[in-house]
């Protein structure tokens, strides 16, 4: 079934970014400042608007970040990188939730970034689903296996010793140069 539907009279070209994993399209003007989106049903009327981002300034481009890189505790559900013409401006979309549990329900598991077969395979006709990940920090894996969420590997005072060690062989270093008359400076 086609559904028809009057967004407005500009005349720019509309970049259109579909979320799979939520049936939410969004839609972006070139040279228009405003993102309209809308979800998608599998019922009569098809889709029905959830809202507006509106703004003044026109944007050159736009680009959605992968899910993977969203803020999920804050309930980020989308975030955009709207070029303009003197700056790149991030837009994020969240939903209004009053917990700071990780909300399940409008975030499924989604697209890893890993791909699920090699070039071969694919041109050999394979068909394997898409490699997914889940976006619950608790639960989230990175790529080399690892947990998820970031743990410094090493304490405040070891990189303090660390860049104290560095500078201090810095100049012996500049001494050096310094007495063999090859200082640049």
């Amino acid at each position: 079934m086609v559904k028809h539907l009057d967004i407005d009279q500009a005349a720019g070209v509309i970049m259109p970014f579909y979320d799979d994993d939520t049936n939410i399209l969004f839609l972006a003007g070139k040279g228009d400042g405003n993102v309209r989106y809308y979800e998608f049903v599998n019922e009569d009327p098809w889709f029905f608007p959830l809202s507006e981002f509106r703004s003044t300034t026109s944007s050159k481009g736009i680009g959605m970040v992968p899910k993977r890189g969203l803020d999920v505790m804050s309930c980020e559900t989308a975030r955009f990188l709207k070029l303009t013409s003197n700056s790149v401006e991030p837009l994020s979309f969240k939903v209004p939730r009053k917990s700071d549990a990780f909300q399940d329900d409008i975030f499924p598991d989604c697209f890893s970034g890993e791909p699920s077969h090699t070039a071969d395979e694919w041109w050999g006709g394979s068909d394997k689903p898409q490699e997914t990940m889940s976006l619950n920090p608790m639960n989230r894996r990175d790529t080399s296996g690892s947990q998820g969420s970031f743990v410094p590997s090493k304490t405040p005072a070891q990189l303090t010793k660390e860049l104290d060690e560095a500078q201090a062989r810095i100049a012996v270093l500049e001494k050096r140069l310094q007495d063999a008359g090859l200082d640049s400076s």
